[in-house]
């Protein structure tokens, strides 16, 4: 059984992903490698925020 998600419910929850993500890469300045790697998260999730885009320009459910 599969779920559909709607493009808005989407982009709600990846910007979710990015307030969580950016603030605790806020926080992780003594911690190197949590801070790399929220560098790397932050990078996907813009990539999301593309596919998101285009998957709503092309107007069909994700």
């Amino acid at each position: 059984m599969s779920v559909q998600l709607m493009p808005g419910e989407i982009r709600a929850q990846v910007r979710d992903l990015e307030r969580i993500a950016r603030d605790l890469y806020s926080k992780s300045d003594d911690f190197p490698a949590i801070n790399r790697n929220l560098k790397r998260i932050l990078a996907s999730i813009e990539m999301l925020k593309l596919n998101v885009e285009e998957g709503t320009a092309d107007s069909q459910p994700v």
